[in-house]
């Protein structure tokens, strides 16, 4: 990117204390690009490695997958920097497709976003999150009832994940400073132990680089189809700063910096875990590895190493779960602003000056949906509902261009044409091969569209939008 491309049309917010009912523009551009890095980090670069090894069958294939699932995300990311800085209001995607498509689509994409990807995604990695804790954590089930032919149980396990989702809630209703420097350290820790285990690995002379030596064999598009399910997941969350844009200083020069710098990074650091991983294992360890990580750092540093991956895991998954729980408000609370959720998602407390009703009612939906629904479940829809959402964005940017020619662009997406259409495919892509491989959950998806619409229909005949951009300051 070049400094014209990223240079601002007015100049730079300066921070200032909120007005009542407003939020507090504190955050700057270390807390964006953290808060990028740390909502991309999560499980996924740990736990996906035998699936991809699985499909592709030489690292330097593997390599040139994680390669190309990053420049995937780039796309996507070079996509939202246009519209984040267009549209620095809270909310992210939602006031995107708002102002693209109308009020109709914008609901939607926020009732989705509330009643699936976002708690949806707070439930899957919070139960993933228990596997790494002592096992006694999560024992027999506590209670257990059969009704109307279906057995439901409550176990420890689902409590635990209960409290942790409350517990951080907690902190993020407790004030923007407070979430955002909790994201910040984890962040932080994360990106040290990574870098911990690549410079402990390489530095260890207990590797081989002639697991990367040999010719890599044909492989068809298929197998890099199936691969990149797992690396996508791994770089989901690289548009976390645009959700916070009516808290940042200067949205409209740090939103675009923010993406592309976390996502450049966060590609940059899966490619060196990955480089360290087959230099301390050979592909079919890796494949065969129950887990590869886990075998790797012990290779490294012995087996007295055994729990350092768990904590670096465990660590990794609370970075990205925050993340989760800070940003996801913002779309509800942009959307009761606008008249189109309950009025109490917009309200803003007035000594912690973030949307803390909108905070704590996804923390207790989530908490539903992690007494409701397994885990494979819960991770089936709520992919197939965030990718879907980002094909429709990345499309809002053709659309505005079209409809909207004089709005102003203080970034504009590089390579356009080409790179927003080329995000924009690929997620289509994405969601195809989803219902391709399970139809099924097209009918949850027109279920859950067709729920919002009596709601729409209801918030738009009680209630009166109050006239004030969320984006406000």
């Amino acid at each position: 990117m070049t400094s014209r491309r990223m240079e601002t049309a007015a100049a730079p917010a300066q921070p200032r204390e909120a007005s009542p009912g407003q939020l507090h523009r504190g955050l700057g551009m270390t807390d964006c690009v953290l808060l990028v890095v740390g909502s991309m980090i999560g499980s996924g670069i740990f736990l996906t490695n035998s699936q991809v090894a699985s499909a592709l069958p030489s690292p330097t294939l593997v390599l040139f997958a994680w390669l190309l699932g990053g420049g995937l995300a780039l796309t996507g990311a070079l996509t939202y920097a246009e519209l984040g800085a267009s549209l620095p209001g809270a909310g992210g995607h939602y006031v995107y497709l708002r102002e693209a498509y109308g009020r109709f689509v914008g609901f939607l994409d926020g009732w989705l976003s509330f009643v699936a990807s976002f708690p949806g995604s707070i439930a899957f990695v919070t139960l993933g999150l228990l596997t790494y804790l002592p096992a006694s954590w999560s024992g027999d089930p506590l209670f257990a009832t059969h009704v109307a032919g279906l057995d439901w149980a409550v176990g420890s396990n689902q409590l635990v994940a209960m409290a942790i989702i409350l517990a951080l809630s907690a902190v993020n209703a407790a004030g923007l400073r407070a979430g955002s420097t909790t994201q910040n350290i984890l962040t932080a820790l994360k990106i040290a132990a990574i870098l911990a285990i690549a410079a402990f690995g390489l530095l260890s002379g207990r590797g081989n680089w002639g697991h990367f030596s040999g010719a890599a064999p044909a492989t068809g598009l298929g197998a890099f189809g199936i691969a990149l399910i797992g690396i996508s997941f791994s770089y989901l969350g690289w548009d976390a700063s645009t959700y916070m844009a009516a808290e940042i200083k200067d949205p409209q020069r740090v939103i675009p910096r923010s993406l592309a710098l976390g996502t450049i990074f966060v590609v940059a650091l899966y490619v060196l875990f990955n480089v360290v991983l087959f230099y301390g294992l050979s592909a079919r360890e890796v494949v065969n590895s129950g887990n590869p990580t886990q075998a790797a750092v012990s290779q490294f540093l012995g087996p007295a190493s055994a729990g350092v991956v768990g904590a670096i895991i465990l660590i990794s998954i609370l970075g990205s779960l925050n993340a989760t729980i800070m940003v996801g408000p913002r779309i509800y609370f942009s959307m009761a602003r606008d008249g189109l959720f309950p009025a109490a998602f917009g309200s803003v407390h007035p000594v912690t000056k973030v949307p803390a009703m909108a905070i704590m009612a996804q923390a207790l939906w989530a908490c539903v949906i992690v007494l409701c629904a397994t885990l494979g479940r819960i991770l089936a829809f709520t992919v197939l509902v965030i990718w879907l959402l980002s094909a429709v964005t990345g499309a809002a940017v053709f659309v505005l261009r079209f409809r909207r020619p004089d709005l102003p662009r203080p970034y504009r997406v590089w390579g356009y044409p080409i790179v927003p259409a080329i995000f924009c495919l690929s997620s289509f892509a994405l969601v195809v091969n989803h219902l391709r491989n399970t139809p099924s959950d097209l009918l949850w998806l027109l279920g859950f569209l067709a729920a919002g619409v009596p709601v729409y229909a209801y918030l738009r005949r009680f209630r009166q939008a109050p006239g004030a951009e969320s984006s406000s300051e």
